[in-house]
């Protein structure tokens, strides 16, 4: 149990880190401006002293990064929505299933047309980047000197963190450009994942149960999924803010006060495999080097939007289970955004088609689409592109549905294209 002379302490490191943020930040520092801060749990800090904020079970704590970056830049409006467990999905859906039963709304709610700065820190929960370090734990439990992180996640060499990684490549793109689209004006930074684990792969067994193997193969996931944030950031018109580098020497592995990141029993105020105070205050330090240099200059867009053409699905009927196939061609490379609603009867209702009712029984029929079943966004190149859907997704056995796909370019969107298919019962 601690002690109240070690939580003194450890308030102590954190107020001294946030002094050498401060000091770092002094030509960044420019007051005014609306700062909005996005994020999972890496972001939102839970557990650290103080708590705040609504819902509470978002874990977001008054000692984050984004709370020292904004201390430091003295914005004029400063609103952090971060909430633990966060996943792209969550910035344009409300995040139920919190500890406390509590919902977050949708992160990009508080995106403003006039923000100035706008950072993020998001992916790993898509990649399931703590739950994998929390299975690696368990495996190690057993396996101190094996290879049992590696055989579970990447067995005869498939590794499935790294397909997730990959997966999660054009779901973090598609926050970036929806960032760009709500706050057209705002410098975006992206902020990546710290070195949690010892660089050099040394175990520390059994105070974290990892074998030297696993440390090492799950800190190479970490290197991956900061490489493909980069990546993203890259083509985004965002800044990548790189957290790993000065976090290293920092570990889990490392003795209090050295430990800036909490292992499977913290040993300060912090989340399980999350940073500590200190871990927060070295992520607000990477995020105001950043910052503090000039802002780059925004790349171009193109003159005209990303053209999407010849959208077809391939068979119109489709037995429920089975699979369609959707082709269409871009002039471009672009991100599809594609969404999949169920047909429903209606009543025209002036230029709109309203839901059935008594009132209206003697309008004229027409076709109306209930909210999405199915929302999926990929990455296309130029030229022909073929896509697999499966009707297992849309939960209905017989139905009509009509598929829309737009496209992306650069933050510049094309014009919809919709096709129509329908799903009909398997024969049993």
């Amino acid at each position: 149990m601690r002690t109240r002379a070690n939580i003194t302490l450890g308030l102590g490191m954190v107020l001294a880190s946030l002094g050498c943020v401060l000091a770092l930040a002094g030509p960044a520092r420019a007051a005014g401006g609306v700062y909005v801060a996005l994020g999972d749990s890496y972001t939102s800090g839970p557990l650290i002293p103080f708590q705040h904020g609504t819902p509470i079970d978002c874990g977001r704590s008054d000692h984050n990064y984004p709370s020292l970056v904004a201390q430091a830049l003295a914005p004029a409006t400063f609103i952090d929505v971060s909430c633990g467990s966060a996943q792209t999905k969550d910035m344009e859906n409300p995040q139920g299933g919190l500890p406390l039963g509590g919902t977050n709304p949708p992160q990009f709610n508080a995106l403003r047309p006039d923000a100035t700065l706008v950072t993020v820190g998001i992916g790993g929960n898509d990649a399931g980047l703590v739950g994998a370090g929390e299975e690696c734990g368990r495996l190690g439990l057993t396996a101190p000197t094996g290879t049992a992180c590696r055989d579970h996640f990447a067995p005869g060499g498939h590794d499935t963190l790294t397909a997730k990684i990959e997966a999660a490549r054009t779901k973090v793109a598609a926050v970036l450009q929806g960032i760009h689209q709500r706050s057209p004006g705002a410098r975006v930074a992206i902020v990546g994942y710290p070195d949690v684990l010892p660089r050099d792969g040394g175990s520390c067994y059994p105070m974290v149960p990892l074998s030297p193997d696993d440390v090492r193969y799950f800190d190479g996931v970490i290197i991956r999924i900061n490489a493909m944030i980069a990546g993203v950031a890259a083509t985004n018109d965002a800044e990548y803010v790189d957290t790993y580098t000065d976090s290293v020497g920092h570990d889990v592995c490392t003795l209090p006060p050295t430990r800036w990141f909490e292992g499977l029993t913290p040993t300060e105020l912090a989340y399980p495999l999350h940073p500590n105070g200190k871990g927060e205050a070295s992520m607000a330090r990477s995020a105001l080097a950043v910052l503090s240099r000039p802002r780059p200059a925004a790349r171009p867009a193109p003159l005209s939007p990303p053209r999407l053409t010849g959208l077809a699905i391939s068979p119109r009927s489709v037995r429920a289970g089975s699979a369609a196939t959707i082709r269409f061609r871009l002039d471009r490379p672009a991100g599809v955004k594609m969404v999949v609603r169920r047909a429903l009867a209606g009543r025209r209702s002036g230029r709109r088609c309203v839901a059935p009712t008594r009132s209206n029984r003697h309008a004229r029929f027409c076709t109306r689409y209930a909210r999405s079943l199915l929302v999926r966004r990929t990455a296309a190149a130029a030229g022909a592109n073929r896509l697999v859907l499966s009707t297992r997704a849309l939960g209905h056995r017989r139905a009509r549905y009509r598929l829309t796909a737009r496209p992306t370019a650069d933050r510049v969107r094309g014009r919809r294209a919709a096709r129509r298919f329908t799903v009909f019962a398997a024969h049993r």
